[in-house]
């Protein structure tokens, strides 16, 4: 009788344990999502999640030399709503861990000087002197606690379009654009500039977009940040959702 408590007791520490675990693991996995159809130059070191773009606590994003990172927090209410993006401009690789389960989530591992983060933003550099290494910034309130982050209303928009033809085409592209403005946003915000840039781009049939031109007289005479903001722009256009077409479609918008 002994022995068949014992062993009861065990089995319920066991599944006690077991559970405990597993909500420790699905508090720390998922922390981040990991936007690759946006982000390039990033590889992903010490992740634990099952789905390659949940991004546990602990990980690691390894930006190589102008690479992009696009990051969507997936834990809250609130949280669930923002959105981050960050530019590696040096030429070296930089490593920024995910170290907070809370905004705002990340942390630069390697760089020897680095603001605070200050309105969601922080900007490092590779020595005290020297010039801007990493750019990072999330869109969303500083303070977590009374975040009020805009809504994500892309599928809306986007759902409000029964198709795309040349008629009526302006009011459409009006959407699209609006659709994709929080995006453009954050583009904008981590490549800071004046130059507008002139866009087109051929939505398919299918509503996939492969072809994106910058309509530029010079591309040659564009600063690191303008051709940083065109790559940027031209992630944004191609991750867009979009209705199907009557037939292929050209549109452009200057940004």
């Amino acid at each position: 009788m002994l022995l068949r408590l014992k062993k009861n007791v065990l089995l319920v520490n066991a599944i006690f344990f077991l559970g405990y675990a597993i909500n420790l693991h699905a508090q720390e996995c998922g922390v981040l999502r990991y936007l690759a159809n946006k982000s390039n130059g990033v590889a992903i070191k010490g992740n634990t999640c099952g789905v390659i773009d949940d991004i546990a606590l602990g990980s690691e994003f390894d930006l190589m030399p102008g690479a992009r990172l696009w990051f969507k927090s997936q834990m809250g209410t609130d949280a669930q709503k923002a959105q981050g993006i960050c530019q590696n401009r040096s030429s070296d690789t930089i490593s920024i861990s995910v170290n907070s389960n809370q905004l705002p989530w990340i942390k630069p591992s390697d760089l020897v000087s680095c603001g605070s983060w200050t309105n969601n933003k922080i900007n490092c550099s590779v020595s005290k002197s020297g010039q801007n290494a990493l750019s990072c910034i999330i869109a969303g309130n500083s303070s977590e606690s009374d975040a009020k982050l805009p809504e994500r209303t892309t599928s809306v928009r986007m759902r409000s379009i029964t198709g795309l033809s040349q008629n009526g085409l302006d009011s459409a592209k009006e959407q699209i654009v609006l659709a994709m403005e929080p995006d453009i946003e954050l583009c904008r915000a981590i490549n800071p500039t004046n130059t507008k840039i002139k866009i087109s781009w051929l939505v398919e049939k299918t509503g996939q977009v492969n072809e994106v031109i910058p309509v530029t007289k010079d591309s040659s005479s564009k600063s690191q940040i303008d051709k940083q903001l065109i790559d940027c722009l031209t992630a944004v256009i191609k991750d867009a959702p979009y209705p199907s077409a009557s037939e292929a479609i050209w549109l452009t918008h200057q940004f």
